[in-house]
């Protein structure tokens, strides 16, 4: 709240305003402090000139008193200055420096000694001078006058009265000018402010702002209209390309729907039309080798193996390309997962269907993930497997299922103690069809982690892998904490 009152917070017109004041104000008081100044020297020049004059004129005429010690005359001269009501102490000495007269009689006591110089000058309040009486070229004498300073005072303190108030006049006056004048600077700006918060606010680009005259704020405001005009003609073509872009989406989501169709039906066919000239290869080939292969040599029966093994081979591919297919499709149901009771399921499946090796899995507890239950089964199935097939040649299968949770996504690691792979190769190991080991080695498609990839990126994912040769692979799956359906 109290930020508010800070300048920054401070509306133009009262900034320009503020700084003329204080401008206008500085000026002021310095012209009157000035005027004081000059006034009070001005003043005190004058009045030391005026008792001058007067001790000048005293001193010539007590001269030839002083020198008789006539005092009854001396106190004649020195009485005249009673009528000035300022002088507070007047001392004849004569050149032996004893008091000879004074204004008063009880001022010979106060009047003081010569053994030291007296100051002089405006001393406190008071102005004080020491002259000497001279008679034919001779000192005769010492005329001391003391003169009290209240006219003075006074007169400078009617002076700063007078000045002041004729500053603070003046400074109304050129308040009332500033608040009248600072509307031709104000004025524009506030509505160059106004037009640019309605067109932020409205995004009405057809507002355009008066032009004041030539100056700065006149180029400003035909600046400013330019830039609008530019912006008002830049949303139009955008605009008019949102257009197109909308009527192209759409065709293209209708030629992609198409296409979709398209690919459903070659997968109808490549599910059941294909499938069943293979189904008749399987069927005669087995039939082949039951009723005549007493009749076959060994040549023809490694033929007639090969046949089987490569429909059988084939048979893989397709139900590969299938899942492919279903997983770039099928709409997707989000949910939360218990990714460690599903990786158990899985792992029990392989442990009934494949070798008796010893086998050690270990899967963190508690691993929850969010996506698409069906998706994710085929993808950490795919993963399960593949740990399973390359660590089938050694002599102990060990996989180890782990998590790590950050504040937006949790990455999920599968490690196996299998032959591992070159680095080099690892942009390969996710493209479809593309095999690091040959089908002699390990049986596949190559659709498994092409697969495995396509269900990652729908989850708005990312999977990598680090590895060795024969020192085993780890899989990398990072999932997002949360997925817009």
């Amino acid at each position: 709240m109290m930020d508010r009152w800070r300048w920054q917070y401070w509306p133009l017109k009262t900034k320009l305003l503020l700084l003329t004041l204080s401008i206008s104000t500085l000026g002021i008081l310095l012209v009157c402090t000035s005027l004081v100044v000059v006034e009070n020297e001005n003043y005190q020049e004058q009045l030391e000139s005026e008792l001058h004059v007067i001790a000048d004129i005293l001193a010539e005429q007590s001269a030839a008193a002083l020198l008789f010690e006539d005092d009854q005359q001396l106190s004649t001269i020195i009485s005249s200055l009673r009528q000035i009501g300022t002088i507070e102490q007047v001392c004849v000495y004569n050149v032996a420096g004893r008091v000879v007269s004074a204004l008063d009689e009880s001022d010979d006591a106060s009047c003081p000694a010569l053994s030291v110089p007296p100051e002089v000058g405006f001393v406190g309040d008071y102005y004080r001078l020491l002259e000497p009486v001279m008679l034919d070229g001779d000192i005769v004498g010492q005329f001391y006058l003391m003169s009290r300073l209240e006219v003075l005072r006074e007169h400078i303190r009617a002076f700063i009265l007078v000045t002041f108030s004729i500053g603070i006049v003046i400074q109304m006056i050129l308040a009332w000018v500033a608040l009248r004048l600072q509307r031709l600077v104000s004025e524009p700006i506030f509505q160059l402010s106004d037009a640019a918060e309605r067109i932020a606010r409205d995004h009405d680009y057809s507002i355009r702002v008066p032009v004041y005259g030539k100056d700065e704020l006149g180029r400003l405001g035909s600046a400013f209209n330019e830039m609008i005009g530019t912006v008002q003609q830049q949303n139009l073509k955008i605009l008019q390309s949102r257009d197109e872009l909308e009527r192209t989406v759409a065709d293209r989501t209708s030629e992609l729907s198409l296409a979709n169709r398209e690919l459903e039906a070659f997968s109808f066919s490549v599910s059941h039309d294909l499938r069943q000239p293979l189904r008749a290869i399987e069927g005669f080939g087995q039939a082949l080798e039951e009723d005549c292969g007493d009749q076959l040599n060994e040549t023809g029966r490694d033929y007639l193996s090969r046949i089987r093994t490569a429909t059988v081979r084939m048979g893989g591919l397709i139900d590969g390309l299938l899942v492919l297919s279903r997983v770039s499709r099928q709409a997707m149901e989000i949910k939360q997962l218990d990714l460690s009771a599903m990786l158990e399921e899985i792992v029990e499946e392989l442990r009934e269907t494949t070798d008796p090796l010893p086998t050690y899995v270990r899967i963190q507890p508690g691993i929850r993930v969010v996506g698409d239950g069906r998706m994710i089964r085929v993808a950490f199935q795919n993963l399960l497997e593949n740990a399973w097939k390359y660590t089938s040649k050694n002599g102990e299968r060990r996989i180890a299922v782990t998590a790590c949770e950050a504040s937006d996504s949790i990455t999920v690691a599968i490690r196996d103690n299998g032959v591992g792979f070159d680095m080099k190769y690892v942009d390969k190991l996710f493209v479809a069809f593309n095999r690091l080991h040959t089908p002699s080695e390990f049986v596949g498609t190559g659709l498994g982690l092409a697969t495995v990839d396509r269900v990652v990126r729908r989850h708005f994912g990312e999977i990598y892998a680090d590895s060795s040769v024969d020192k085993g692979a780890c899989f990398y799956v990072r999932f997002p904490s949360s997925i817009q359906k």
